[in-house]
């Protein structure tokens, strides 16, 4: 898949630790599912930089990857790096406070500390590269 190495090299580079799956209560759209990406970081993003966030456009590092599942719904995964001023727990308690509270119909979430990062970008491209489909969402 053309692209596909040279997106695996960048994603290895970046300071991510902490990785998840979120996914919808209902059965979601790719573009609902894409909108509730966008509102979760833009919310995480709120809360850790206030408003420098909007006025300096000072953001955490991110990238989602979209998934559909057998039954038609779809799913994210994310990898990001952690905010300096919170542990590792703190951070992933943080992550999945706001799915649960910020996002409406949110569903099921996972999120944890990134053991292996290259097995997780892995996965985060399989769909990438095996389908060669555009399933990568910005935050």
């Amino acid at each position: 898949m053309k692209g596909y190495n040279e997106l695996k090299d960048w994603q290895c580079k970046k300071n991510h630790k902490v990785w998840g799956t979120l996914t919808m209560r209902s059965l979601a759209t790719k573009e609902e599912l894409t909108r509730a990406n966008k509102h979760f970081f833009n919310c995480v993003n709120r809360i850790l930089f206030g408003n420098q966030y909007k006025r300096k456009g000072i953001q955490i590092d991110a990238f989602s990857t979209l998934q559909q599942m057998a039954n038609g719904n779809w799913h994210l995964h994310f990898s990001t790096e952690k905010a300096d001023e919170y542990s590792i727990e703190e951070y992933i308690r943080l992550l999945t406070q706001i799915w649960r509270n910020k996002v409406k119909g949110s569903g099921r979430y996972e999120v944890e500390e990134i053991k292996n990062k290259e097995a997780v970008i892995t996965y985060q491209l399989h769909d990438y590269y095996k389908l060669g489909n555009d399933t990568l969402a910005l935050s």
